[in-house]
């Protein structure tokens, strides 16, 4: 009996404990939408009404603001005490703790607010606007108004700087003055956000003028005075140039001059209408046609200057690598004699001689035109500058190719040096043999040494041949060298296995007085040592020694080590 009271006590405390907190939830969310709405009454809706009254009442003003006054007044007498009589209804579910129907009702609230928020910031921004339009339309239009007297000034004092385009200009400023008129007509009827509009389109119409007031005067310059000039000089340039018998017809020059003189025609007649964007477009084409054409008339001038230095200069260095190849031709007979060369090797004077050939045919043909003078000297040098670089070419081939010849004898002198080191090299292992004092040698050291000699003897064979392959020189030099060196790794090799053997015999004697089993081993491994089997008598020797005393070749090696040492 006692746990089902104590049962329900918790379950009284639990529901106790919800109604509470959801009550107080609600509380608060009641609270926060009261001092939103608060809030909202106290928006500077009125002040900023009261700034419009100081305006012209009158047309556009005048029916914004009955607007926006008739809107406010509808949020302070409807809306807001609507927004009251919820806020008392949702308190009064609150307290019925019909809390479910109390949040759908705060939900509702919630949104009317935001509702009612949205409809006072549109009255608030759309009242900044009207506001900020008439004092931003005072200041800028007297700043427009500024900007048109200085026009006025600037023109009446250099009227001569704009020629015909001046009385236009009078015009587009009059223009203006007949729409700033219209502006202060809007504005005293209180329509000031459409003289905003209008103050808006005045300042772009003045942003062009005055930009065409800047650029006309240096157009007309340009137009009239600096690229027809420009013109005249190309064209009496290109004249004298003609007269001094320079080919200039492929320039097309009078023809390209009078098309520009057209389109300065066309220019003069869009300054007068004011156009400056159509001529700014056409005088850029022309500077850069004008100067294209210096361009091309220096082209010439250079190009004759440095035909008429380096023609002839270039038919003797011509003649030059034709001696040059001659000689080459030659002196490749003579190594033939002493050298194999293959068919590339040998074939490279003929070839170029074939190649100095055809430049001195294409040369001559140069020669003659430019005797007869009928071509562009621009042409012609073109031309020059194609066989120069083929001569550099040449120039190159047949140095590389001298070298290459001079090399050969380079080569067979050290491969004789060579030779000679490698027979050193293989007296001194000799040598180095004997001083050893070895019981014999063994047989794949005696072949060995053969080999080696063999290479050698095939080496100055090759090296003593007449005409001589200096190719096979090296690869049997190579051979030869490969060999001696095997020979040298293994001579060491066998020096030391024949010292590390006959020391191992002497080790093991010792065990032969306290391990009779031992003795047939050694004497094995003795007569493997006389016969020159040095290998199997180490092996013999340590296998012996192995058997009976497990920790002995350690001792061998220590003792060893310390006699190599000494």
């Amino acid at each position: 009996m006692v746990k089902f009271v104590i049962g329900a006590v918790v379950v009284v405390l639990i529901l106790l404990i919800y109604i509470i907190m959801t009550r107080k939830k609600n509380a608060t969310e009641i609270d926060r939408l009261d001092m939103k709405k608060t809030e909202l009454l106290h928006r500077p809706v009125n002040e900023e009404l009261t700034k419009v009254k100081r305006l012209n009442m009158t047309g556009q003003t005048e029916e914004l603001f009955d607007r926006w006054r008739a809107e406010w007044d509808e949020v302070v007498t409807v809306d807001i005490p609507a927004i009251d009589e919820m806020l008392f209804e949702s308190e009064g579910k609150i307290d019925q703790f019909r809390f479910g129907t109390a949040k759908k009702t705060n939900a509702d609230i919630a949104s009317q607010l935001d509702q009612i928020e949205k409809k006072v910031d549109g009255i608030l921004t759309e009242l900044d606007q009207l506001v900020g339009s008439e004092e931003k339309n005072r200041a800028e239009g007297e700043d427009m108004h500024a900007r048109q007297r200085d026009a006025r000034k600037r023109l009446l004092a250099h009227r001569h700087t704009f020629g015909k385009a001046a009385s236009v200009l009078e015009v587009q400023l009059d223009v203006l003055t007949g729409r700033f008129e219209k502006f202060a007509d809007l504005t005293e009827d209180g329509n000031y956000l459409e003289a905003r509009e209008l103050l808006m389109e005045i300042q772009v119409e003045m942003d062009k003028i005055q930009h065409k007031m800047e650029r006309i005067p240096v157009l007309m310059t340009e137009v009239n005075h600096i690229l027809p000039a420009q013109l005249n000089e190309i064209e009496n340039g290109y004249k004298e140039m003609k007269q001094d018998g320079y080919l200039l017809d492929h320039l097309q020059i009078e023809k390209e001059s009078a098309g520009l003189k057209e389109d300065l025609i066309r220019c003069r007649d869009f300054l007068v209408k004011t156009e400056v964007e159509e001529t700014e477009l056409i005088v850029t084409d022309a500077r850069d046609s004008i100067e294209f054409f210096y361009d091309l008339l220096e082209k010439e001038v250079i190009a004759r200057h440095n035909v008429m230095k380096d023609e002839g200069q270039t038919g003797l260095i011509i003649d030059e690598i034709r001696g040059y190849n001659s000689d080459l031709i030659e002196e490749t007979d003579v190594v033939k004699q002493s050298y194999q060369l293959d068919e590339e090797e040998s074939s490279v004077p003929r070839h170029l001689e074939e190649e100095i050939y055809h430049l001195e045919k294409q040369y001559e043909i140069l020669h003659g035109r430019i005797v007869e003078e009928k071509t562009a000297y621009s042409f012609l040098y073109d031309e020059l500058k194609d066989i120069q670089a083929r001569i550099n070419e040449m120039k190159k081939e047949q140095e590389g190719f001298t070298a290459f010849l001079q090399t050969l004898r380079k080569d067979e002198i050290e491969a004789g040096k060579e030779l000679q080191s490698l027979r050193l090299h293989v007296q001194h292992i000799t040598r180095k043999v004997k001083q050893s004092n070895l019981p014999g040698l063994p047989d794949y050291y005696s072949d060995m040494t053969e080999e080696a000699r063999l290479r050698l003897k095939e080496t100055n064979t090759y090296l003593n041949e007449k005409p001589l392959n200096m190719k096979a020189v090296r690869e049997k030099l190579d051979a030869a060298k490969g060999a001696i060196d095997h020979l040298a790794n293994k001579t060491d090799e066998l020096i030391e296995q024949v010292a590390l053997s006959e020391r191992m015999i002497q080790f093991g004697n010792r065990y032969r007085r306290t391990h009779p089993s031992i003795e047939s081993k050694l004497n094995e491994a003795e007569i493997a040592f006389r016969h020159a089997d040095y290998g199997k008598a180490l092996e013999l020797c340590a296998t012996a020694i192995d058997k009976v005393d497990s920790k002995g070749l350690k001792k061998f090696d220590a003792q060893y080590n310390e006699e190599q040492k000494k």
